[in-house]
């Protein structure tokens, strides 16, 4: 049972505003943060149950492990734990204030998602999971209540508590995660893994897809017993609109045999961005790409090699995308622009007047002068598609409010872009 603790007034430094929700081993409070200017949420740990004689040495290791992330896990997807206090008196983690509560509501009928909205959030999830294990860790407490919902389909991975590092000396504790998201082999006593974080996220796919769980037992060991030998029925039986394609996703991530499901998270994000490719596209507007199909062009493209997935992330947030027939003129010579181009499919032709300058083609920018300059310049040439394109377009004024890191890597693919222009005009002109 949850202790009966009086709200208080401050937190450390913090002033607490009101209690977001509480459980079994602490409250969550959102707090106002008047040096940063910003709401926190902050985890107050009960310091009984931290000298519990039974479960404290679980509670104290698993607090310890998610305020050792404080200032190093940085991802647009995963709650950002910005300061952490263990002491005596009081112990408690301040951590990004995410509003919208998490998916456990949206996994009812009555509040289910798109499919649309569905695929978006577990890729995001997908890209979140990857970048932590790329630092070491494996969550193990993967579930709806544990993933924060913003808006649209952006969400916030949380409570890393339970999760496995390669890299911490800390004594790993076992017996960690919620019974229902347990993959078969955990509860027949293998280790978590980055498959069995899979398999959690494929039973969130499933509930988000079905509106409803997989298994559903009146006791701890009728669950466990359907989870290694039971093969849930299919989430289109609850939904009539999950396709085909979706549903095989599920039954992957879902798979009982480690050999049969997703063996890594890249894997399993491949198979959802190539869902936008064909006849079972989930629904969206027409003409618009998903957040999943724009993540998936800026890997590709020559232009943003080199730039880490935070950026990458960063990179969609600032930019439009439109898709232009053949034949349309996206810059005239002579007007003036605060914005620069990337091209993401396609092809460009670059004209002064009635002559041919160059024909630019996928991954390559144009209209970046007006950035550089740090004021509106009037286009040189006419710029228009020669194919069918995919044009990102990004305000100048946008990347200049970008975080340090992203305008230095874009000031850097500018500069190698005018260089390489350079090399090319030199050598036309020595050949005429």
């Amino acid at each position: 049972m949850a202790q009966i603790i009086k709200q208080p007034e401050t937190i450390g430094k913090y002033r607490v505003i009101r209690e977001l929700g509480r459980g079994a081993t602490g409250a969550v409070y959102l707090a106002e943060d008047s040096f940063n200017h910003r709401n926190v949420a902050i985890k107050l740990m009960f310091h009984d149950m931290l000298q519990d004689k039974e479960d404290g040495a679980l509670y104290k290791s698993m607090f310890l492990s998610e305020a050792s992330l404080a200032g190093k896990i940085i991802h647009p997807h995963i709650v950002t734990i910005f300061d952490a206090v263990v002491e005596d008196a009081m112990s408690y983690i301040v951590m990004e204030y995410v509003e919208g509560g998490t998916l456990e509501k949206y996994c009812k009928p009555e509040h289910r998602f798109d499919n649309h909205t569905i695929v978006e959030i577990i890729f995001k999830c997908v890209r979140a999971l990857a970048f932590a294990n790329m630092e070491g860790l494996t969550h193990r407490d993967l579930k709806p209540g544990n993933i924060l919902y913003k808006s649209g389909s952006d969400i916030k991975v949380a409570d890393f508590g339970a999760a496995l590092s390669k890299v911490s000396d800390r004594t790993q504790i076992a017996a960690v995660g919620s019974p229902l998201f347990m993959a078969p082999e955990i509860i027949t006593g293998a280790k978590a893994t980055v498959q069995s974080d899979i398999y959690a996220l494929g039973m969130v796919m499933y509930m988000l897809l079905a509106g409803r769980p997989p298994f559903e037992a009146t006791n701890a060991a009728s669950l466990a017993y359907q989870i290694v030998n039971h093969e849930p029925e299919p989430p289109s039986r609850y939904s009539s609109d999950v396709t085909a394609a979706i549903e095989d996703i599920v039954k992957t991530a879902m798979a009982k045999d480690i050999a049969h499901r997703y063996a890594s998270w890249e894997a399993f994000g491949k198979d959802l961005a190539e869902l936008w490719q064909g006849e079972g596209t989930p629904q969206k507007t027409k003409g618009e790409m998903s957040d999943t199909e724009q993540f998936s062009f800026l890997k590709t493209l020559s232009f943003f090699r080199g730039f880490p997935e935070n950026e990458l992330w960063e990179v969609l947030k600032i930019s439009k995308w439109r898709s232009f027939k053949a034949g349309t003129v996206l810059i005239k010579e002579g007007d003036q622009g605060d914005s620069f181009f990337i091209l993401a499919s396609g092809s460009v032709k670059v004209m002064r007047g009635k002559r041919l300058l160059n024909v630019l083609g996928t991954g390559d920018c144009f209209g970046e002068m007006s950035y550089l300059a740090r004021r509106d310049l009037p286009r040189s040439a006419t710029l228009s598609t020669a194919t069918d394109c995919v044009v990102m377009k990004v305000r100048s004024q946008d990347l200049s409010e970008a975080s340090f890191n992203c305008r230095q890597l874009f000031d850097r693919k500018f500069l190698e872009t005018l260089v390489e222009r350079l090399e090319t005009a030199n050598q036309q002109l020595a050949v005429t």
